[in-house]
């Protein structure tokens, strides 16, 4: 199984600081997002929905508590890693009320974030991810489809087309079931063109990106297409 790194929101507004930790860190993460206040921390979580967020409690504009609260009223499961300042110590308190995955105190070592960010990977289960044969494997957050060092950007009928197979994974469709699904067409008399082109258009998509042989969805004549 290929694994796949988690994703990362930093979020300082020490320009110098943010870029050294960024750097020390890249290893650890596919992706690293930045942001230098609140309002801006708020809106790439919106934009990017990291996996993690590394949060200093004092930056401008919105506070790193209040940017804690808002990110856990919409999602439960991101890991929050805050950043404090010795003086600071009391609003740890409310760190960890908001549901703090755990906490540095400033000044720390490099080999103690390092440590911490180890710790909270470990412990994050992305559950977004579908393994396909061949070890493709479907980023369900992202709506990519990876496969060693590269990935595919899915369009939304694509989407709609692995969630409805995969969801019936044991489970055979036919071009006309998977018409109605999608395309919400119910002439069972037609072809079902549109559902057939889809497919062809998305395994060649696959095949050509990919410089692969084999894609992951099975068609077996009068029996219909299927996940694998």
């Amino acid at each position: 199984m290929i694994k796949i790194k988690p994703t990362l929101l930093y979020v300082e507004d020490d320009i110098e600081i943010l870029n050294d930790i960024t750097f020390l860190l890249k290893e650890y993460f596919s992706e690293i997002y930045t942001a230098v206040d609140g309002i801006e921390a708020l809106d790439t979580y919106h934009k990017q929905k990291p996996n993690i967020v590394l949060l200093d409690i004092n930056i401008p504009k919105i506070t790193g508590l209040e940017v804690a609260k808002k990110i856990r009223q919409e999602d439960s499961a991101v890991k929050i890693l805050f950043l404090t300042a010795y003086s600071d110590k009391d609003k740890l308190i409310d760190a960890i009320n908001i549901g703090a995955s755990s906490y540095l105190i400033k000044p720390f070592k490099i080999t103690e974030l390092k440590e911490a960010i180890t710790n909270i990977i470990s412990k994050t289960i992305i559950t977004n991810e579908v393994v396909l044969k061949n070890n493709f494997i479907w980023n369900r957050e992202k709506n990519e489809i990876f496969y060693e060092d590269k990935e595919f950007k899915l369009t939304k009928k694509e989407v709609l087309l692995l969630s409805l197979l995969n969801e019936n994974r044991q489970n055979f469709f036919t071009a006309c079931d998977i018409s109605t699904e999608i395309f919400l067409e119910n002439n069972k008399d037609s072809k079902c063109n549109n559902a057939v082109q889809l497919l062809s258009r998305f395994k060649n998509k696959i095949l050509n990106h990919f410089e692969v042989e084999e894609f992951f969805i099975q068609n077996i004549y009068g029996m219909g297409y299927k996940l694998l």
